[in-house]
């Protein structure tokens, strides 16, 4: 019997052109059993063909394969690169009819998708060399045919599956010895139990939430139609100076922390400038701190002052001026102060917060220059000369980084258009109004007419009229001032509720993804076995590129941590992070998975690169055809953050990915972005307790 290979041959060595896909017998190559049909005689004369989504177009059975794109959606050409792989996007996704790559039938082995681009280009992408059938191309890379792929595999997935079995051992030997019972099925249940009633909650807050947003839009009406009785309220509620107290209050926190900066920076370098020793001529020290005390010089001379506390004290006092002082003098048209302070007191707040703010830049550019004498100090000062000054200034510089890192480079600080606008708009406000709402100074002369007037009975009347209308108007702001307390109530707790409930849905989430994403593994025992190895201080240490690295779980888990550390006497010792949490990550776990297959097998043979298939429905994913191996892995991470501050950089952080393995160990360690690290390590805490192997659909059938 000739072989689908050795007719190949034959047919290149008779013919340089493309063969039409009708010399292969019943078989139309590049398409699946079950879409063989397709490619029938669709027309009353049997020789005849037309394209799958062009019914008008009508070909000869022998133009199908032939190495022409004769139809506009390149159904005529499922085996060839003949047509843009572009064009069969859009029909394929719209119709399924249409191949959007080359099937490769891979008998013996196991079918799979390559591109189109990948056909008949001398290269075997299918072990059965199916994409260079119709090429006019001589072979020049054949690789493993399918039986010996199969059989690779075979000895890959034993190799694989009894590796997950000591694991699996190892991990009930692990749980029996520090007393872990509960099983996944007890578990998934308790998850379940959490999931309904975590799911009852929501509904409950749901449902008081929709029914408290109905009374803050009516308290809100009441509030604002009662407003608009007293049209000067009505134009100040419309300015929020509630929240422009906020948005001031934002921006001179930043202030403060600039003026605490620059007094940081200017003690550490004017300790340094006493503390150093300039006859050991380090010329990096001596240079630079010349050229601070200049720029300290020039500073005083610009009578450049910060106090963090005093700007402190300011923004607080500002946040009360605009939430409670000028509220309360259109409110209760009262004031502790005199027309003229309150009118005064304005003007000076909108200089005061403009001019803080501008001042605010000028110390930055001030900060930046002593960050840059302490940067050069740091990382050029000859540490060979031991100077004990200059080591606790770098030590300081480096705590200093710690606090402020890059944070506090985040200037020149701006005030934003609107928050200008806003503040202009409260102080124009109060100067045109407040002499409308608050009694005249006593300094300012009474008008002489009122004693006339009271002594006539016109007089008496109109003076009754006032007082009646101050009462109706005292009358009617109390009742505008319950009014917004109410609408403020109802306010608040709608806040509270929808805090309240994104608080549940993500618990809920949480369930969600221990559920779906753990795959039924050991997520229940998991915390608790981490605890109990943590109260025994249980630490996982090896040594990798002059590095000694340590992940230590302690009691409670929070406190656990990563350290590394200079593999030598007295070597540096850093806080890489402390836990945060865990859980299972799906395609982190793939990834690591296919990773861990190249290192062990790719260098054997090409099994790994057969492995690897274009997903048909979904050109995006590169998805992998050996089954479920990959689920023996639990997909286990541990999150670690809040680590020692990085050089000029953030504070380091570090995911630990967990492989399934009968024995601890760290694999390596890589820096994947600046000071954060993804620690690759193996141990029974990721292996999958459940895990049942489902191997792959192989092409058998004779």
């Amino acid at each position: 019997m000739v072989s689908v290979l050795s007719l190949f041959l034959l047919i290149i060595e008779q013919s340089p052109l493309v063969v039409s896909s009708q010399l292969i017998q019943g078989h139309v190559v590049g398409v699946p059993r079950e879409r063989q049909h397709l490619y029938d005689s669709n027309e009353p004369d049997l020789t005849k063909w037309h394209c799958l989504n062009h019914e008008d177009i009508v070909l000869d059975l022998s133009q199908i394969n032939d190495g022409v794109c004769d139809c506009p959606d390149g159904s005529d050409e499922p085996g060839t690169a003949a047509c843009e792989e572009d064009i069969f996007k859009s029909v394929a996704e719209r119709t399924g009819k249409v191949n959007k790559y080359f099937y490769c039938d891979n008998k013996d082995f196991i079918p799979r998708y390559v591109r189109k681009s990948e056909v008949a280009d001398g290269i075997c992408d299918c072990c059965d060399c199916s994409d260079e059938l119709l090429s006019e191309y001589k072979l020049f890379d054949v690789g493993s045919n399918c039986s010996q792929l199969k059989n690779e595999f075979d000895i890959m997935a034993s190799t694989e599956l009894l590796s997950y079995r000591e694991g699996k051992k190892a991990l009930d030997a692990l749980e029996k010895k520090y007393g872990i019972k509960e099983d996944g099925m007890a578990h998934n249940s308790c998850i379940n139990e959490d999931r309904e009633k975590v799911s009852n909650e929501i509904k409950v807050l749901s449902d008081r939430l929709a029914k408290d947003r109905i009374k803050v839009e009516q308290s809100r009406g009441d509030y604002f139609n009662q407003l608009t009785q007293d049209p000067i309220l009505y134009r100040f509620e419309q300015l929020n100076s509630a929240r422009l107290g906020s948005d001031i209050l934002a921006s001179f926190t930043m202030v403060s922390r600039v003026s605490k900066g620059y007094q940081d920076i200017l003690r550490i370098l004017s300790d340094l400038s006493e503390a150093y020793t300039p006859s050991l001529n380090d010329k990096v020290v001596n240079d630079n701190i010349k050229k601070f005390r200049k720029v300290r010089r020039r500073a005083e001379k610009a009578k450049i002052t910060a106090d963090s506390k005093i700007d402190g004290d300011q923004a607080e006092n500002l946040f009360s001026y605009f939430t409670e002082e000028v509220p309360q003098i259109f409110l209760k048209r009262e004031s502790e102060y005199s027309l003229r302070y309150v009118i005064g007191k304005s003007n000076f707040v909108q200089a005061l917060v403009e001019g803080k703010i501008n001042y605010t830049n000028d110390i930055l550019e001030y900060i930046k220059e002593f960050r840059s004498i302490m940067d050069d100090i740091s990382q050029n000062y000859n540490v060979n000369f031991q100077d004990a000054g200059v080591k606790s200034a770098a030590d300081s510089y480096n705590n200093y980084l710690g606090e402020y890192g890059e944070r506090i480079e985040l200037g020149p600080i701006h005030p934003s258009e609107s928050l200008l606008e806003s503040l202009n708009a409260v102080t124009t406000f109060v100067n045109e109004n407040a002499p409308k709402v608050l009694p005249p100074d006593a300094s300012e002369p009474e008008q002489d007419t009122n004693d006339y007037l009271i002594g006539t009975f016109e007089g008496l009347r109109n003076k009754l009229k006032e007082i009646l209308s101050k009462l109706n108007l005292f009358s009617s702001r109390r009742d505008l001032v319950s009014l917004e307390k109410r609408f403020r109530s109802y306010e608040s707790q709608v806040n509270l509720l929808e805090n309240e409930l994104k608080l549940k849905m993500a618990y809920k989430k949480i369930l969600d993804d221990t559920q779906n994403e753990g795959n039924g593994t050991t997520a229940g025992n998991l915390p608790e076995l981490l605890e109990r190895m943590g109260s025994q201080s249980y630490c996982l240490e090896d040594i990798l590129d002059n590095y000694s690295y340590a992940i230590c779980f302690e009691h409670p888990m929070v406190e656990g941590a990563i350290y590394q550390s200079e593999d030598k006497v007295g070597g540096k010792k850093v806080l890489i992070g402390h836990f945060k949490t865990s859980g299972f990550n799906v395609d982190l776990n793939m990834e690591k998975y296919v990773e861990h297959l190249k290192a062990m097998y790719d260098e054997k043979s090409d099994l790994i690169s057969n492995l690897a298939a274009i997903q048909e429905d979904d050109d995006k994913t590169q998805r992998y055809i050996f089954g479920n191996l990959n689920e023996l892995n639990s997909g286990l991470v541990l999150e670690y953050e809040d680590g020692d501050q990085c050089w000029n950089g953030p504070r380091r952080s570090a995911t630990v990915f967990v492989r399934c393995s009968d024995t601890f160990k760290i694999r390596s360690v890589h820096e994947v972005t600046k000071c954060s690290y993804i620690f690759d390590v193996t141990g029974p805490l990721g292996c999958n307790k459940t895990f049942e192997y489902e191997p792959p659909k192989f092409n058998l059938v004779e």
